[in-house]
C-alpha cells in the first residue's frame, strides 16, 4: 500500500490526548492511505504502557520510544526518519480531526 500522508505526533506523559488524536485520525481520514507515527519522548512508564496498550497493535500506528526527552523538534525529526509517505503532517497530540 502506498502511503499518502504520515501523521507525526509527540507524546510526553499525555497518552489520553494522543489516543483521542489517533482515534480521530482513523475515524476522519477515509480517502487517503495514511500512517501515524507517535514519538514517545521519555514518558513515565505508566503513561507509555497506556499508550502502547491502546494503540500498539494497530497496523497503521508506529510507536517510537525515545529514551530521553529530546524536545519537540528533535522528536519530530526522529519520527520523520521512519515515515514512508508522500506528505508529512506534524500534529500536536491535543488536536482532534473534525472531518475529512
Amino acid at each position: 500500500m502506498n502511503i499518502d500522508i504520515t501523521f507525526i505526533t509527540i507524546n510526553y506523559n499525555s497518552s489520553d490526548l494522543t489516543i483521542k488524536l489517533v482515534d480521530s485520525i482513523i475515524l476522519q481520514t477515509v480517502v487517503l492511505n495514511f500512517e501515524i507515527i507517535i514519538v514517545d519522548n521519555a514518558s513515565k512508564e505508566e503513561d507509555f504502557k497506556n499508550l502502547y496498550n491502546n494503540l500498539g497493535l494497530m497496523t497503521q500506528v508506529k510507536i517510537i520510544r525515545n529514551k530521553i526527552n529530546s524536545g519537540f523538534a528533535s522528536g519530530h525529526m526522529l519520527g520523520i526518519n521512519d515515515a514512508n509517505e508522500k506528505y508529512d503532517l506534524f500534529i500536536n497530540n491535543d488536536c482532534i480531526l473534525l472531518d475529512n
